[in-house]
C-alpha cells in the first residue's frame, strides 16, 4: 500500500496525540445538542458532496466543493475543546483546493471522514445509519457498478460513523468478482483495457486488506485509495454515476 505524508496527516497524528476529552451529548443542553447536530449534518453534507466529486472524476468540482469549508468556524453551540477537529477540516479542505489531482483530493477526504469518526467516539456519540436498500443481484455490468457505489457508500459510513456494521457489510460486497474493461466498454485499445482491469484488481485487493482492518487510521488510507482508483477508472473509462 502507498501510504502518503502531508501536512494534513502530520496535524491528524498530532490532533490524536493530544486529543482532549469531549462534553458529550449528554452533558449539553438539549437546545445546544439539536443545533450542533444541525451543525454536523451540513458539515457532513458538504463532505459527501466532496467525497462524490471525487468519485466520478470532477477535480473542478471536487475543489469548489471544498471551498465552503476552508472558512469554517468553530461550531457555535460546541465547546472549545472541539476546535481541533474542526481546525483539521479545515486544514483538509485547504488541501483539496489546492489539490494537483483526484488522487491526493482522494486520501484528504478520507481523513476528513476519519476525523468524523474520532470527534464522535470521543465526544461519545453513536451514529446509527439506515442503510440504502441493497441493489439488484449482479446480472451485468450496470447492476454490478451499483453495487460497487452502495458498496462504497457502506465504507464511507464505517469511517464516519464509525461504525464496524457498515464497513463490513462494504467490504462483503465489494468482494464480488471485479469488473473486466470489456464488461463496461465495447471498443476499448489493448493498453486501456489492461490498465482498467488492473484497476479493478487493485480495488479488489485494498479490499480484502480492508476486511481484516480494524483501526480506524488504516481503515482511511485504504478508503482512500480506493476512492482515488474510482476516479482513475471512471475518468479513463468515461463511464460513472451520472455518466
Amino acid at each position: 500500500m502507498k501510504w502518503q505524508l502531508t501536512l494534513t496527516s502530520i496535524l491528524y497524528v498530532a490532533l490524536v496525540a493530544s486529543m482532549p476529552r469531549l462534553m458529550s451529548a449528554q452533558e449539553m443542553p438539549a437546545d445546544d445538542v439539536s443545533e450542533a447536530a444541525d451543525q454536523m449534518h451540513e458539515n457532513l453534507d458538504r463532505i459527501t458532496t466532496i467525497k462524490a466529486y471525487v468519485v466520478i472524476g470532477d477535480l473542478e468540482g471536487v475543489r469548489q466543493a471544498a471551498e465552503w469549508m476552508v472558512d469554517l468556524e468553530r461550531m457555535a453551540k460546541l465547546p472549545a475543546t472541539y476546535e481541533p477537529f474542526i481546525a483539521f477540516m479545515r486544514s483538509s479542505a485547504r488541501q483539496i483546493v489546492n489539490a494537483k489531482d483526484l488522487s491526493s483530493a482522494a486520501f484528504s477526504v478520507s481523513l476528513m471522514a476519519q476525523n468524523c469518526g474520532n470527534c464522535h467516539v470521543a465526544s461519545k456519540l453513536t451514529l446509527e445509519f439506515g442503510y440504502d436498500q441493497v441493489p439488484a443481484e449482479w446480472s451485468d455490468d450496470e447492476t454490478h457498478m451499483q453495487r460497487h457505489q452502495w458498496a462504497i457508500d457502506r465504507l464511507w459510513e464505517g469511517l464516519i460513523g464509525p461504525s464496524d456494521s457498515a464497513w463490513s457489510r462494504g467490504t462483503a460486497m465489494l468482494a464480488e468478482n471485479p469488473l473486466h474493461a470489456t464488461d463496461i466498454m465495447d471498443d476499448t485499445s489493448a493498453a486501456d483495457a489492461a490498465a482498467l482491469d488492473d484497476m479493478a484488481r487493485r480495488v479488489h485487493d485494498l479490499n480484502a486488506e480492508g476486511s481484516a482492518a480494524r483501526a480506524l487510521n488504516v481503515r482511511s488510507q485504504i478508503y482512500g485509495e480506493i476512492l482515488s482508483l474510482c476516479a482513475e477508472c471512471h475518468t479513463r473509462s468515461g463511464r460513472g454515476p451520472g455518466q
